[in-house]
């Protein structure tokens, strides 16, 4: 990948449900979000010397799903409320 745009469109197609050629769809997943785990990845790329930045590879892509799910799970961790359903 050369360019932030092209791999937040490559990990789109991979987990973002509104694609039309969604593989690994995550429930609610937005374009933001994507968005700001990538930045998150690149910083922790430039801020270390054990994660490389693999050219937007499918590790890339991994990595980028994995702060996703886990900026999710620290959000649901202080607001467990939001998940109920009263109806």
């Amino acid at each position: 990948m050369h360019n932030f745009q092209e791999f937040l469109e490559y990990v789109e197609s991979f987990y973002l449900p509104s694609h039309p050629d969604v593989l690994y769809p995550i429930d609610g997943l937005t374009t933001g979000e994507i968005a700001i785990a990538i930045l998150k990845y690149l910083d922790l790329c430039a801020s270390t010397d054990t994660i490389n930045w693999g050219e937007g590879d499918s590790l890339d892509r991994e990595r980028v799903r994995d702060i996703i799910i886990e900026t999710r799970a620290i959000e649901d961790a202080q607001n467990p409320v939001r998940e109920l359903n009263f109806r």
